[in-house]
């Protein structure tokens, strides 16, 4: 049996997942955060070893070295809707990086580079959401992760992994315009998607807990709104027809109804771990925060 681990972090918390490959069922055994930066009570820390941190989060779980895969925020990344002349999908690498070359500001061959296409007709214009990488970011995470006794196998983009989630757990209308809201600590993840295609994607800070806070509630409504607004010019004119927030529980329950009534469309909840194979631990301990 294969044992994987999914593991991302930003400057106040790491977030693992853990789980076992049993034939063609993959089954979550584990899920926690790691507190990266203390509370008040704790004195300042100039520099966190977070690699450190997540190793000790690890060991007192159980925890050994496992197949890694690494998921990225946006704040992380340079990202840019680019244009490529009309081409097969097999030839879409090369076109994308010959324009992104000319397009993302400090990009060359050490970058890593990957896309999604929004556009499927190969003898038309092709459009494509592209993320590029620095090398010097590639070095952060890979010795963090040598620190926590872990090697990388993949990296992904965090926005993305969760709209793959939604989309393969729940359809959506044909050509719906689908926003995304993933609540994580002390930011969002703001997604759009149409079908299954990622369009637009932002971080948003926030001064708070959206599900605790109302002003930190009000913030959250600000940047969808920006978000919506964003895309609205994007899609010519097209809206964003509901919004999906990630989570359970009555607290979140009440932010979906207060982003419903004050966006006057239709905004659900969606649990992450709907559908998913979950071992018996994470059965009795799901987290408080399940985006």
């Amino acid at each position: 049996m294969a044992r994987l681990l999914a593991l991302e972090w930003n400057d106040s918390e790491a977030r693992l997942a853990v789980a076992t490959r049993r034939g063609d069922r993959v089954v979550f055994e584990q899920a926690f955060s790691v507190a990266l930066r203390g509370g008040p009570a704790e004195p300042p820390q100039p520099e966190v070893d977070v690699g450190g941190r997540i190793a000790a989060a690890m060991a007192a779980r159980g925890v050994g070295r496992l197949d890694t895969l690494v998921a990225i925020g946006r704040s992380s990344i340079e990202l840019r809707q680019l244009s490529v002349p009309p081409g097969p999908d097999e030839e879409l690498p090369l076109l994308v990086r010959f324009q992104a070359m000319r397009e993302f500001n400090a990009l060359d061959e050490d970058w890593l580079l990957d896309f999604v296409p929004i556009d499927d007709e190969p003898g038309e214009p092709r459009t494509v959401l592209a993320a590029a990488i620095g090398p010097e970011l590639v070095g952060q995470i890979e010795s963090t992760c040598r620190t926590a006794g872990l090697k990388p196998e993949r990296l992904i983009l965090r926005p993305c992994a969760a709209a793959s989630l939604l989309c393969r757990a729940r359809a959506a209308a044909r050509m719906q315009v689908r926003l995304l809201v993933d609540l994580l600590d002390d930011e969002a993840d703001l997604t759009v998607m149409i079908d299954r295609k990622v369009i637009f994607l932002r971080t948003a800070r926030l001064p708070g807990d959206p599900l605790t806070d109302r002003e930190a509630a009000g913030a959250l409504l600000a940047q969808i709104r920006r978000t919506m607004a964003a895309v609205q010019n994007r899609l010519e004119g097209r809206r964003v027809a509901c919004v999906v927030l990630c989570g359970t529980g009555p607290e979140h329950a009440a932010l979906a109804q207060r982003l419903q009534d004050e966006l006057a469309i239709p905004a659900d909840l969606f649990d992450p771990f709907e559908g998913l194979s979950l071992g018996s631990e994470l059965q009795r301990a799901l987290p408080d925060h399940p985006g």
